[in-house]
């Protein structure tokens, strides 16, 4: 998408989070006509932000046996609105996480792109899409942190220098040879051992490493929640270089936000009682819409695409 037409679409969605508020301001309808007079263009995206309104719910003479069913809609929007909003406040700003990130990493990839390059000391890293790093190499450490997304190491020699990666609140300590993966995915912090014994060690329990062998992993949640360990086969680990996605008992949103990666459309689970219901299963990374149409069907919910910027997962 051209950066003036996805200015334009933050300007009429910042138009319609503010006439949402106040749809009696004269005041802002003048401005919202203004704006939309103002090119074909600018008409086309307040259109299309009137769509996502029209989309999330908007119900009219509403029976008293279907008011329970529309407060339901309403809550929806509202948590759709608020979604956008946090990445369409003002023009320009869904860019500023992206910038932000940017800005902090030492590597980062673009949307759908996998990159494969080497470290100072040799190893080998493989920076999955949409991901950043930071890397911290002295004399005396060899520090990576993930600062979100996915990347996989081939740990090379290091005179005496343990390799370590960080990422939210967990840990990785590896040696020469072995192979492990982290992810950072929805507030989600995730190790596992390709090959090798990979001691891994969160915040909240500092002194108590736990050692993983090939195929184990160990996660926590965004809230710090009861940490998840399991194990998997070979051609599992990393299974994000074949265009795959392991899911085991996770979060929606956290399985969402690993599959927005590959696609550049924005998405928003609408619900929270939706985001948080767990999933297991291997979902196809090569058509994301398919495989966010597959972790939420099994509870009912579907893929709204509002506009080519903005997907929407709702039950309603």
């Amino acid at each position: 998408m051209a950066a003036d037409r996805e200015d334009l679409w933050n300007e009429a969605m910042a138009l319609l989070l503010r006439w949402q508020s106040a749809p009696d301001d004269a005041e802002l309808r003048e401005a919202i006509t203004a704006f939309s007079a103002q090119s074909d263009e600018h008409r086309a995206a307040w259109d299309d932000a009137k769509r996502l309104y029209r989309l999330t719910g908007e119900a009219t003479g509403v029976s008293e046996h279907e008011s329970k069913r529309k407060k339901a809609r309403d809550v929806t929007r509202r948590n759709i609105l608020t979604g956008v909003g946090a990445v369409t406040v003002g023009a320009g700003l869904i860019k500023g996480p992206e910038l932000w990130r940017r800005w902090q990493a030492d590597v980062t990839t673009e949307i759908g792109a996998i990159d494969v390059s080497r470290l100072p000391d040799g190893s080998r890293m493989t920076l999955g899409p949409d991901s950043a790093v930071q890397i911290a190499f002295s004399s005396s450490q060899r520090l990576v942190r993930l600062i979100e997304g996915m990347v996989l190491f081939d740990v090379a020699g290091g005179e005496g220098r343990p390799f370590v990666a960080q990422t939210g609140g967990l840990q990785a300590f590896a040696n020469a040879g072995m192979s492990f993966e982290v992810r950072q995915n929805g507030g989600r912090s995730f190790v596992g051992s390709s090959s090798g014994n990979v001691a891994v060690e969160s915040d909240e329990e500092a002194s108590a490493r736990k050692l993983l062998e090939g195929g184990d992993w160990m996660a926590v949640g965004p809230d710090r929640d009861a940490r998840q360990q399991g194990h998997r086969q070979a051609d599992q680990v990393a299974a994000w270089r074949q265009r795959l996605l392991v899911a085991d008992q996770e979060r929606i949103d956290t399985v969402v936000a690993e599959i927005a990666r590959w696609q550049s459309a924005r998405v928003i689970v609408a619900q929270p009682g939706l985001a948080a219901s767990r999933v297991s299963g291997l979902y196809d990374l090569s058509d994301p819409t398919a495989a966010l149409e597959a972790v939420v069907s099994p509870y009912g919910g579907r893929v709204r695409q509002i506009t080519p910027w903005l997907s929407v997962l709702s039950t309603i």
